[in-house]
This record gives C-alpha cells, sequence and structure tokens, in this order.
C-alpha cells in the first residue's frame, strides 16, 4: 500500500523519444541510490555517456512496451516498464524497471507505476538481496520470493532474487 502522503501524486504518463535524457538521468540515480558502492563507477560512468541514447533507441521503436514515467512540478522522479519475456518465464510477464528517486518514496508513485505498468497480472521480477525496503514493497503488492537467484555481472555481481505473483 503507498504511504499516506500530504503532497498530490506524481503526473505519470508514458514515455516518449522526448524523454530519453530525463528517464536516462532518472535510471542512473536510481541505480546510485538503491546499490551505491556494490557496482562498479566505471558502470555508473558508462551509463551516464550512453544512457540517452539506449533509452532513445528503446523508446524509438514502436513495438517496444511501454514505458511510464513519473514527474512532480515538472521534473521526473521516477519510471516503471513491463515486458513480456516470451515462452519458458516462470510467468508472462515481468516488471524489468522500476525506480522512484529517494526523495519520492513513501509518497505513492511506486505503487501507481507498478498498477500502470503491470496492473494485477501474474508478474515476476527481479530484486537485489540486499534490497530489503524494495522486498517489503513488492510483498505489500502480493509477490513473494520464489528461491530462484541470479548473477549480474554487467552491474557488479549482484545477487538478484526473484519474486513472483
Amino acid at each position: 500500500m503507498p504511504t499516506t502522503s500530504p503532497l498530490p501524486a506524481a503526473r505519470i504518463r508514458p514515455a516518449t523519444v522526448l524523454d530519453a535524457a530525463a528517464l536516462a538521468a532518472v535510471h542512473l540515480q536510481g541505480w546510485r541510490e538503491t546499490y551505491g558502492a556494490k557496482i562498479p563507477e566505471a558502470v555508473y560512468v558508462d551509463r551516464a555517456e550512453h544512457g540517452t541514447a539506449v533509452w532513445e533507441e528503446m523508446l524509438s521503436d514502436p513495438d517496444a512496451p511501454t514505458t511510464w514515467v513519473a514527474h512532480r512540478d515538472g521534473e521526473p522522479v521516477g519510471l516503471a516498464r513491463a515486458e513480456a519475456p516470451g515462452a519458458g518465464n516462470v510467468r508472462p510477464l515481468e516488471l524489468r524497471l522500476l525506480y522512484v528517486l529517494a526523495a519520492e518514496q513513501g509518497h505513492g508513485t511506486g505503487h501507481n507505476l507498478v498498477q500502470l505498468a503491470i496492473g494485477d497480472a501474474p508478474c515476476f521480477l527481479w530484486v537485489e538481496e540486499g534490497n530489503v525496503r524494495a522486498q517489503d514493497f513488492y510483498r505489500d503488492l502480493g509477490f513473494e520470493l520464489d528461491g530462484a537467484t541470479r548473477q549480474t555481472a554487467a552491474q557488479g555481481h549482484l545477487t538478484e532474487l526473484r519474486m513472483v505473483r
């Protein structure tokens, strides 16, 4: 459940290619706030240099799933993206990205982004094993750990746990 907040809800809309730089910035800041020194600085530098181009490519694909962007006072504060990963997965839908900037957390923005990205659909996601706050957030949305793990070498050898609902 979202935390009760005196702030009005953040404005959320489908992202367009014009949002690429803003999404790259939120994604990078979200990584820094979430993972800190667990990810090598070189990875952050690479994301800072190439993130906008990556987002431009993703958002230019007419067959790509919707990416949702949240704004507060005209500034981007969060993003979400889900996609159908194909046959052979534990669920037909994966929540691939959810980042809400630390200053925005606790105002219902993450919950609203998830609702727009996946609704009540059966879904899975991966969460860093040390990110207990995120695990608790997803549990509140009906997700449970299923025992599956993976290593993400490209992001500093993080261990991720799979959650499903």
